[in-house]
């Protein structure tokens, strides 16, 4: 899934020796997760991302939504 259409970044990832059974209700969380990753990736690169200068600036957006 991770890196089927966007691959502008590869990183390493460490799978565990014991493979374990995942849910389909884990699995649709972990895919939705996915999208909403890539959508943020996405909105960031055509510059629609909101950025803040520090921790104040950030509290104060989020308690005037």
């Amino acid at each position: 899934m991770i890196g089927d259409s966007y691959n502008s970044t590869k990183t390493a990832v460490a799978f565990p020796e014991k493979e374990e059974h995942l849910t389909d209700e884990v699995v649709k969380k972990l895919a939705e997760f996915e999208a909403h990753i890539r959508r943020g990736i996405k909105q960031y690169e055509a510059g629609l991302g909101k950025t803040f200068d520090d921790k104040e600036e950030f509290l104060n957006y989020l308690r005037n939504l």
